[in-house]
């Protein structure tokens, strides 16, 4: 197995791959104007630095969170925190288990916006962050039956630990912030939410309902239950080991006796099988087969210039991949998927963006930047060559720009480059393709 690490002077570790913090949370009702929000974390050690000691390496996360009010501009939280890896050494079986803590914040009714910070200790210019809306709503106690947001998690047992950070209502709760199941990591789904304004002497059935992303139903379990309380957890089991990899909907659905629906929540995860049976498996063995002769990290390489496909959450989880076989079959099957045409874009053969990559690098390289990583190079890869390029030259009163037309993507579209620095790297300023920037007053950049 590739370590995960390269080693620096004073037995310093410092990991292959970036920073990423995996960020999940849920709002359970507290007061009729308040909500206990749950946050939940989780960090993969080998993406922490890592210095050694007499009693093995250490290594620390600070979490940063800022919650703010978006109509008073003031903060109803702001806190810190440290998230430690210890280790007896690099061979140590605990490093390759995933790091999950949660923290607990009462939080008025409003609008807000939250912002969260993973940084490394030891290296501080490695991090990762995530702004999200937040909004905490009324919690009407005479408006019938109300459910808590889902939390999906990878453990829930019955628990007497009143201390543990886990504990609630009577079990040990243990998150899954990654949102990510499998045969290899999470097999089995756990799910929690909290039902409030029961009726104490209904029947209620419970239905849960895997789901696509688009929402058509894949798996569905439905019982009778009757919980003699007003308000009362809700907890059970789902298993995705028949699943392929990809993006689900977990549905969770509670309906009077005579299948009246009452309340409804849901949540997406994501799914890690690659021994699934897929339609595309036949197509990502060959991807594999293509890939066999290439080390570690010639495989990271690869998938770094795969990143304009890949979601976050893909990114994340190729970061958790160590083994030489793990990354070869990931990167097989996410070729079969950008092969197939992923996230909407057309269809292209593994070789053909390759060709890309290499030409993009040869035209557009910037200082010590590849030109492949360039905002020009990440255009020509996705949409190759422009159907026609306007370049203008600088002046006394302007900039040098260049405007690349593709009169076949969306019925014409055009992207707008900007040398504005003056040293030959050209930046993305306005684009009036679907998702990319868009600012029709770019023209006040020249100057």
């Amino acid at each position: 197995m590739l370590l995960p690490f390269v080693m620096l002077a004073q037995d310093r570790l410092i990991p292959r791959s970036s920073l990423a913090i995996s960020f999940d949370y849920a709002r359970f009702a507290h007061t009729d104007s308040t909500n206990y929000v749950e946050m939940y974390f989780a960090c993969f050690p080998p993406l922490v630095t890592l210095v050694h000691r007499s009693d093995g390496y250490h290594g620390y996360v600070e979490l940063r969170t800022e919650i703010k009010n978006k109509q008073t501009g003031e903060y109803a939280v702001r806190n810190r925190s440290l998230l430690t890896v210890s280790v007896k050494d690099t061979a140590d079986p605990s490093l390759h288990n995933t790091l999950v803590t949660q923290m607990g914040y009462i939080l008025p009714r409003g609008e807000f916006t939250m912002y969260i910070a993973g940084i490394d200790s030891l290296a501080p210019e490695r991090r990762d962050s995530l702004a999200i809306e937040l909004t905490i709503p009324a919690n009407p106690s005479t408006e019938g039956l109300t459910i808590s947001d889902l939390e999906l998690c990878s453990k829930i047992q019955q628990s007497t630990n009143t201390p543990g950070i886990f504990y609630k209502n009577a079990h040990e709760v243990i998150p899954n912030p990654t949102l990510l199941f499998g045969a290899a990591n999470y097999p089995v789904i756990f799910h929690y939410v909290e039902l409030y304004g029961l009726d104490s002497d209904d029947t209620y059935i419970v239905k849960t309902i895997l789901a696509d992303a688009n929402g058509k139903p894949l798996q569905e379990n439905s019982r009778k239950k009757q919980y003699g309380v007003r308000n009362a957890v809700e907890v059970g089991t789902t298993n995705v080991v028949k699943l392929g990899s990809g993006k689900y909907r977990y549905q969770l659905y509670v309906l009077s006796e005579s299948s009246q629906p009452l309340a409804r929540v849901e949540k997406s995860f994501f799914v890690y099988n690659p021994q699934a049976q897929v339609p595309q498996a036949s197509n990502a063995r060959m991807k594999e087969t293509e890939m066999s002769g290439l080390t570690a990290e010639e495989l990271d390489q690869e998938f770094a210039y795969l990143r304009y496909h890949a979601t976050e959450p893909e990114i994340k989880l190729y970061s958790q991949v160590t083994s030489v076989e793990g990354k070869r079959e990931f990167l097989g099957a996410f070729w079969s998927m950008v092969e197939q045409g992923k996230m909407g874009r057309d269809p292209i053969m593994r070789q053909e963006y390759l060709s890309r990559v290499k030409k993009a690098s040869d035209r557009f390289r910037a200082f010590n930047r590849e030109g492949w990583r360039t905002d020009r190079g990440r255009v020509f890869m996705l949409f190759d060559e422009p159907d026609e390029i306007e370049r203008k030259p600088s002046t006394e009163s302007g900039k040098p720009y260049e405007i690349w037309h593709f009169y076949q993507v969306e019925n014409g579209i055009e992207f707008v480059f900007i040398d504005r620095t003056g040293f030959g790297e050209y930046i993305l300023v306005h684009s009036t393709k679907r998702g990319e920037l868009r600012d029709d007053t770019w023209r006040r950049l020249l100057q």
